[in-house]
């Protein structure tokens, strides 16, 4: 478990009020489909619902008539940086990820509430919604079973300064068997040849062989 990661509703709904963008997962044959949608939520006791519209006809419609249970994901606030020694970068972002079971409201009053909630998460002063508005539009409500956020702040931002020593290596994201030399780096000019600070992990698994 990430120690920036957090299940309490004040900073899940706080990392929420932030977001503009609800992106949903569905179940498409052997691979997921994603789409992005506007969006609004509720928590009430600890349940968190989210409201989204669209055309129930198209490709979002027919998944959700097929298999309701999707994954969803909401991010942003990125802000790269480097830190705290030179050609060593790091961001800052929030996010909230989740699982729920999404249904298709077919009465108007929840409807229109849904609706409300969405336009109050962009609009706090709105027409009202009527009976006569809602035309073809397609309302779903999405319950989540699963929901956590991540408020990601680098430790030295975290802690006030931007002096942290690095030493050692560490592990390139995505690719388990590449480390990079954080000293090697850091001293590294703009120009130099970088083949000393990226080495495969098979080479320092062989030296430490050799050393014993």
């Amino acid at each position: 478990m990430k120690a920036d990661t957090y299940f309490d509703h004040e900073h899940i709904s706080q990392v929420l009020d932030e977001m503009e963008v609800l992106v949903i997962g569905m179940h498409d044959g052997e691979s997921i489909y994603q789409t992005p949608v506007h969006f609004g939520y509720e928590e009430v006791d600890g349940q968190y619902t989210f409201w989204f519209h669209g055309d129930d006809s198209h490709t979002t419609g027919r998944l959700l008539a097929a298999d309701p249970h999707v994954g969803f994901e909401l991010d942003g606030g990125q802000e790269f940086m480097l830190v705290p020694k030179p050609f060593h970068y790091s961001a800052k972002f929030k996010s909230v990820i989740g699982q729920g079971i999404v249904t298709k409201v077919t009465d108007h009053a929840e409807m229109i509430h849904g609706l409300e909630v969405m336009t109050d998460h962009y609009i706090k002063n709105h027409p009202q919604y009527t009976d006569k508005m809602l035309g073809k539009v397609a309302v779903w409500r999405l319950d989540a079973n699963k929901i956590s956020a991540r408020i990601h702040i680098p430790a030295a931002i975290k802690d006030g300064s931007n002096d942290g020593q690095l030493s050692g290596t560490e592990i390139v994201y995505g690719d388990p068997n590449t480390k990079v030399d954080l000293d090697a780096l850091a001293s590294a000019s703009v120009n130099a040849d970088y083949s000393d600070v990226y080495r495969d992990g098979e080479d320092d698994k062989k030296s430490n062989e050799k050393k014993d």
